[in-house]
């Protein structure tokens, strides 16, 4: 009688865990759906987007190869499916802003399911995605109010930087109708438009910083450090590339959009290969880093 009691017992565990996981599919849906919309529509935060899906498949890939999948409601799923609810409450009666809440509502929720399927462990090395999606989340929330003062930051710093150097830059504020900056240089305009506010490249640089700072466990300091750093490190890339497409495109023999996407495609490389540099040398201590190799006798 052993054998089809436990038999049952995993089936009704596995039907449990597909009960909720449906229930809270279609509870989050608006959001995911949102989000969705969101990160096609506006372009700088698509590759944010494909960074946090790559992390999920990547901690899915890990559980699949290292833990037991076996369905059942546990103590510590629902301790996460808890917080998960009350937050999701909190939404609808408190005038907290709901998008973060359901940002953090959801992450916990599927944090629930994580541990329903792979236990303890499971949502241990599915940490980096989760801590991922949070801040992409927070980020798209962000994008409208940190659009302007972006933009006006990149093209205050590269006019200023292209004054220093000798040329004769002017920087233009155009209103009657939605205000653009514009800089003015060997009788050519560029906008500064909001393709050119690098948030993009803050919103990955950001996420990578996350997923690897929790990837490899750093302490807390490190982490807050990785993730100040990947502010600055954004804005400066950005505010370079500005400067060098100003200063490239009338002197090469390519056209505008050719040199715009080659420029702007490098530095938004740069920015995340410097995060991704900072992070191996904050979790690798550097007696490993520079160890010899073994001798091959």
């Amino acid at each position: 009688m052993t054998e089809p009691t436990e038999s049952a017992s995993r089936r009704a565990g596995l039907f449990a865990v597909v009960g909720i996981a449906v229930v809270l599919a279609l509870v989050y849906a608006p959001l995911l759906i949102w989000l969705g919309k969101v990160s096609w529509q506006v372009t700088q935060l698509t590759n944010g987007a494909v960074l946090v899906l790559f992390a999920m498949l990547i901690c899915l890939r890990t559980n699949l190869q290292t833990s037991r999948v076996a369905p059942q409601i546990t103590t510590h799923g629902l301790s996460l499916l808890f917080v998960g609810i009350v937050l999701l409450w909190l939404t609808h009666h408190t005038n907290l802003p709901p998008l973060p809440l359901l940002i953090v509502s959801f992450a916990f929720a599927l944090a629930a399911i994580i541990a329903f399927v792979f236990g303890r462990i499971g949502v241990r090395q599915f940490r980096p995605a989760l801590g991922g999606f949070v801040v992409f989340g927070l980020l798209i929330g962000l994008f409208p109010a940190l659009d302007w003062p972006l933009r006006a930051v990149a093209a205050k710093y590269a006019a200023a930087f292209m004054h220093w150097a000798g040329l004769p830059v002017q920087l233009h504020l155009v209103l009657g109708g939605p205000p653009e900056l514009v800089l003015s240089l060997e009788g050519r305009n560029y906008i500064v438009a909001t393709e050119c506010n690098g948030f993009g490249l803050l919103t990955s640089s950001l996420l990578l910083a996350t997923i690897l700072g929790l990837h490899y466990r750093l302490t807390l300091v490190r982490k807050a450090g990785l993730i100040l750093l990947a502010v600055p490190v954004a804005i400066g890339c950005n505010f370079l590339r500005i400067v060098s497409i100003c200063l490239f495109a009338p002197r090469v023999p390519l056209s505008y959009p050719v040199v715009h996407e080659i420029l702007g495609n490098g530095f938004y490389l740069l920015g995340l290969a410097l995060v991704w540099v900072t992070t191996q040398r904050a979790a690798i201590p550097a007696a490993e880093r520079w160890k010899p190799p073994p001798d091959p006798a």
